[in-house]
């Protein structure tokens, strides 16, 4: 282990929470623009909605994709924050 390196349990759980929050607010704003492009297909059935709805396919992919390591990185903070409570534990 590198000596000097210190890592706070508060500095751990706000990233975990960063990484809580920014899952849900891209899986969020997906749903919602696929919400939203539904409820406009309602009086909408033309060849610029079905344009429309690839645009609409693209940016809820690029929103999403990110979902995928924002889920790593938390877990991989989780397990440190683990090793840290448990380091403390024995420690104090």
């Amino acid at each position: 282990m590198a000596s000097g390196v210190s890592v706070e349990r508060t500095a751990l759980q706000s990233g975990i929470g960063v990484c809580k929050t920014c899952i849900h607010e891209l899986a969020d704003a997906s749903r919602t623009l696929k919400r939203d492009y539904q409820s406009a297909g309602s009086g909408w059935k033309d060849q610029q909605y079905a344009r429309l709805g690839g645009i609409i396919e693209e940016c809820c992919s690029a929103l999403e994709k990110p979902i995928s390591e924002l889920e790593g990185c938390q877990a991989s903070l989780e397990k440190l924050l683990s090793v840290v409570s448990a380091y403390e534990e024995v420690n104090l």
